[in-house]
């Protein structure tokens, strides 16, 4: 993997059965959905199904680390005109902290995947199951036994913008050699990494794919809610 790309990495349906939260762990789920941003209400909005694995020692990544995956995402798709909002957020058991395999990406995903949400699951450890030895920050999955289920899988370790990476494989989108773009893994001096976000190539396709995305259901468009406001009283009209 390029120097550049650890650097961009480093940086910046029926409900299912709730897994239960260790005894011992202190961890609100709760507070990932409420603590974390919501839709824009002038863009698409698309919810987020967050998996944490829990251990007794607590969540694999706290709430902060999450608002920040989100927030990175919304600014670099709203070049589509699409936000994100965690709508669930369940604990996933310790036995599932190391994916180490192909097999254990399939399992992960495999008996907690519904349409119409972005399934997007933070793991311990991820395996590199191209180069042993090697651990990755993310990766887009589709379950090899039916391809059209999808989710994200985010290790502990991952940067603010790995999420919005893998985002971009969810919209359709390949590895690029665009140099601005957040799909080029090349070593190279210029953008900042601050500066990368999507090509105008790769905007076209992703909103496409958005498109189709919606028309077949994989993604349901959510209700955006208004931002509370405290209504004028009728002496404050005049």
């Amino acid at each position: 993997m390029s120097s550049l790309w650890l650097i961009l990495l480093s940086m910046v349906a029926p409900a299912l059965p709730a897994v239960p939260v260790p005894e011992d762990s202190k961890v609100d789920l709760a507070a990932y959905v409420r603590d974390t941003p919501r839709c824009l209400a002038t863009t698409h909005c698309f919810g987020v199904h967050l998996h944490m694995v829990v251990t007794p020692e607590g969540a694999t990544q706290d709430v902060a680390w999450v608002r920040e995956q989100i927030e990175q995402a919304d600014r670099h798709f709203a070049l589509i005109d699409t936000s994100f909002e965690i709508v669930a957020a369940d604990a996933v058991p310790a036995s599932e902290l190391e994916i180490d395999d192909r097999d254990e990406r399939d399992a992960l995903g495999h008996d907690r995947f519904t349409r119409g949400v972005v399934h997007v699951f933070v793991v311990g450890r991820l395996a590199d199951v191209d180069i042993a030895g090697n651990e990755i920050r993310g990766v887009h999955w589709r379950e090899r036994a039916d391809r059209s289920h999808r989710w994200v899988i985010l290790s502990r370790i991952a940067g603010s913008l790995v999420l919005s990476h893998e985002l971009g494989h969810f919209f359709g989108l390949p590895h690029s050699t665009y140099d601005i773009s957040l799909m080029n893994k090349s070593v190279r001096l210029t953008p900042m990494v601050s500066e990368l976000t999507f090509a105008e190539p790769e905007v076209l396709r992703m909103r496409k794919h958005r498109d189709r995305m919606l028309a077949s259901k994989m993604l349901l468009e959510r209700a955006v809610k208004p931002t509370p406001s405290t209504p004028s009283s009728p002496s404050a009209a005049r």
